[in-house]
């Protein structure tokens, strides 16, 4: 039986290589918090003793394991040089968030006890950007870290929600939280080939134009290989710049599989050139 889950792992690696898609890897191993959340730290570099951490809100439904992918891929690319640890957590279950299952409580309660990191950066996709802000919300209320971090948390919104008129008030970004900002941008793309835009470059827009001076939008055009209208391929380019489907989104394969033909897209990232 161990060989032939051995043979069957070389076949699909084989299969990945033949496809020119380059497995993405990382040192060091993912440490599971919980079965939504697990964190990876860089190993110590020589003269460098602080740098920032990345903290991953993927879509709706996204697994965990999926979004590591997704983080492994970031983790990769010349942007990332300054993160020495990485926070994952799973999309939420919900499109709207109103479960309210991930642990964000107990992850800033490691926050207060951890390292002080130089700057901290949340990255939200799709639905991913309700439980971020109800973690940017929770982390403003708590005096110490509220205080730590002033000034220092960039956010990302890459093609997500306000959280505007959800139930309880408390996915949308309140004024304790919008007080910390750093970088905020609320990402949305364009196809250079066709001209069309990502599904929820409407709202997108309408979450910068709320909060001006906080909050400033990013048009990222792409050349996604998307069809003409196909706004779901779209909504994922933010993600991997050619995504698996040119009609819609494939969540596992597009927050699991990079290379040269699907590399991960940074262009969103806070000090990325293209905007």
């Amino acid at each position: 039986m161990r060989l032939l889950i051995r043979g069957f792992r070389q076949f699909v690696m084989a299969a990945v290589v033949a496809a020119g898609i380059a497995p993405v890897a990382i040192a060091g191993q993912w440490q599971h918090q919980s079965p939504n959340w697990s964190v990876w730290e860089r190993a110590a570099q020589p003269g460098k003793s602080s740098g920032s951490l990345l903290i991953l809100f993927p879509g709706y439904s996204v697994q965990r394991t999926w979004a590591e992918q997704w983080a492994q891929a970031l983790m990769a690319s010349p942007a990332a040089q300054e993160v020495i640890a990485v926070w994952v957590f799973a999309g939420p279950e919900t499109v709207f968030y109103e479960t309210r299952t991930l642990p964000t409580q107990t992850s800033l309660a490691r926050l207060r006890e951890s390292r002080e990191y130089e700057r901290i950066l949340v990255v939200a996709h799709s639905s991913g950007s309700f439980p971020a802000h109800l973690w940017l919300n929770q982390l403003a209320s708590i005096s110490p870290l509220a205080k730590r971090y002033k000034g220092r948390i960039d956010y990302v919104n890459l093609d997500g929600g306000s959280g505007e008129g959800l139930a309880r008030g408390d996915l949308s970004l309140g004024g304790a939280a919008l007080s910390l900002a750093g970088r905020w941008f609320a990402v949305s793309a364009r196809d250079s080939a066709t001209g069309s835009f990502s599904a929820n470059h409407a709202d997108i827009l309408a979450l910068a134009q709320t909060h001006p001076g906080k909050i400033t939008h990013r048009e990222l055009q792409v050349d996604s290989g998307c069809g003409t209208g196909a706004e779901w391929c779209l909504h994922d380019a933010l993600i991997n710049r050619r995504p698996h489907d040119s009609g819609t989104f494939d969540l596992e394969r597009d927050y699991t599989i990079f290379g040269p033909d699907h590399p991960v897209n940074t262009d969103w990232w806070p000090d990325a050139s293209s905007h």
